[in-house]
């Protein structure tokens, strides 16, 4: 599931690069504020996101307003990548960032 998870993420920091530009895409991962607990963080230079999607897009069959028509897809993805981290007792968000991208942070239990 955790390479689901990983595989959806980095998938979509890939299909929503900036048209022309290469997709350029962070993983990262910490140790969380919470002992036991490690965040990981994707971080891309896409087309970002529309404010207020941060939490909707996490929904089934919900996908950003901004720039959708110009990219295919289900709204499953992002949907799937919750239930996974939900599943492990985790976290998941996303933000905008400096880059003008998205960033998806989750949080798993440390093996």
């Amino acid at each position: 599931l955790t390479r689901q998870l990983l595989a959806n993420l980095v998938g979509n920091a890939v299909k929503y690069s900036r048209p022309g530009v290469p997709a350029h895409v962070t993983v990262r991962s910490r140790t969380d504020a919470e002992p036991g607990w490690v965040q990981v963080a994707v971080v891309d230079r896409g087309v970002g996101l529309q404010p207020g999607d941060e939490e909707r897009i996490f929904a089934v069959f919900e996908r950003s307003d901004k720039d959708a028509d110009a990219y295919q897809g289900t709204g499953l993805g992002l949907a799937l990548c919750h239930s996974i981290v939900a599943r492990h007792g985790g976290h998941i968000s996303a933000s905008s960032n400096e880059f003008g991208g998205a960033t998806f942070r989750f949080t798993l239990p440390a093996a």
